[in-house]
């Protein structure tokens, strides 16, 4: 009882019954309340709808429970889910938000914290939940991945349409965040109309479940809101970044092993310091396919980046008296005579292939051990409308109080940070 008085009022075990069980109920208080959501997408976008997800727990006034990234996107199946706190430092964000979070891993036993394989139908545990799919959709997004890790049956309900950010809108993609704490706060929430809401999918073993008092879940957040406005992350103001995203730092593992990535590429010893640096993201790969009519003008040219550096020297020069000599650049490019290019200017770049990254740590890492260095710069430049650049920019400014910017194709208005003017395309 001695040991129980010290800990923190976040502490996971304050949330949690015991160690993880065979069914996730059998371990959760029956006077708390929690939540959760699926993602799926690239790593970035699933760490957004996660971080909405605890902040709408947050301001529901329940438990955070934190699903693995499942693989999607850029991500092979065989890469498997990786656990969240495997990535980010959960003791620092609890101890700096002063909020539980825990992950699933902590609630219910399972046999592999990374197996995607299906589980036989009796180890599924049933689920209902919510769907944020917008009306005029008639499917849930089932992650499959995840719920396979986590072995669920989930059935799904749409969420109300009066949680919409435009509720008129059979189309609208986005919840708002105060609109759906309505329809899920723990105690007397709205009421459904006619005494239930219409079952949207039952799950794929058949139940039909309404959505979960206890453990209100959703099939994804990622198109969340709080404002009239869309995608606010853009926004220097965002209460998802500012409340929850911000605090969820790297592991201090993770940090060490990324320090040594850079040392290694700015030729420096494993003693060494590592020198002052601007990050750059150029998001390439799938972004040269977007103007269907002109290939390869959606491109910008290196020299574009090249000006926007210079500026930036300058920048911290004038305003923290640092000289900055050294760039590294992150960019899904794959013609070498790019790379030669940007060695040309005197930047340098991660080989992953020769640093054998995804073999010794996995197909998850090489995006991970990119986004930590960003994370370290001392300014960055990316690429308007790409989260992947949004969110290192963000961390930058909040974690190093760097400038950072992101640059738009010629014919759209690039994002400065910095002067807090927010990107006109999500």
């Amino acid at each position: 009882m001695e040991v129980a008085n010290t800990l923190a009022e976040w502490d996971s075990s304050r949330f949690l019954k015991g160690p993880p069980t065979e069914k996730f109920r059998d371990n959760l208080h029956a006077d708390k309340y929690y939540i959760t959501a699926w993602s799926n997408a690239g790593f970035t976008n699933q760490f957004m709808s996660y971080v909405n997800m605890i902040f709408l727990g947050i301001i529901s006034q329940r438990v955070p429970i934190i699903p693995p990234f499942g693989p999607d996107h850029h991500i092979s199946y065989d890469a498997g889910a990786l656990p969240f706190g495997r990535i980010f430092n959960l003791t620092r964000a609890r101890k700096e938000m002063h909020q539980p979070l825990l992950e699933w891993l902590d609630v219910k036993h399972l046999p592999s914290a990374t197996s995607v394989e299906p589980p036989q139908a009796l180890e599924r545990e049933q689920l209902g939940c919510w769907s944020g799919r917008h009306e005029n959709d008639p499917r849930p997004s089932r992650v499959k991945s995840v719920v396979d890790n986590i072995r669920l049956d989930i059935s799904y309900t749409r969420a109300p349409r009066q949680a919409r950010h435009n509720p008129d809108d059979g189309q609208d993609d986005f919840l708002e965040f105060n609109s759906v704490v309505r329809y899920i706060f723990p105690r007397s929430p709205l009421p459904p109309p006619n005494g239930h809401y219409p079952l949207m999918e039952a799950s794929p073993l058949g139940h039909k479940l309404p959505p979960d008092e206890q453990m209100t879940c959703f099939d994804h957040l990622y198109y969340a809101t709080s404002s009239p406005e869309l995608y606010e992350w853009r926004f220097s103001w965002s209460p998802a970044w500012n409340f929850v995203g911000t605090h969820l730092h790297f592991t201090d593992d993770l940090v060490t092993l990324v320090k040594d990535y850079l040392r290694r590429v700015f030729s420096r010893t494993e003693d060494d310091t590592i020198p002052p640096f601007i990050a750059i993201h150029m998001r390439r790969g799938d972004f040269a396919r977007q103007c269907y009519d002109t290939p390869g003008n959606c491109l910008i040219p290196l020299g574009t980046f090249e000006r926007k550096v210079n500026a930036m020297k300058q920048e911290i020069r004038d305003k923290n008296n640092i000289e900055i000599t050294q760039v590294l650049v992150i960019a899904d490019e794959k013609d070498p005579d790019f790379w030669d290019e940007v060695r040309e200017i005197g930047w340098v770049h991660f080989d992953h292939m020769a640093e054998g990254t995804e073999e010794r740590y996995g197909e998850w890492y090489p995006p991970i051990v990119d986004i930590v260095a960003q994370s370290m710069a001392s300014g960055f430049i990316g690429t308007e409308d790409s989260t992947f650049s949004l969110v290192s920019s963000r961390r930058v400014e909040d974690w190093n109080k760097g400038p950072a910017i992101l640059i738009a194709r010629p014919d759209r208005q690039e994002s400065d940070f910095n002067s807090k003017r927010p990107s006109r395309n999500a």
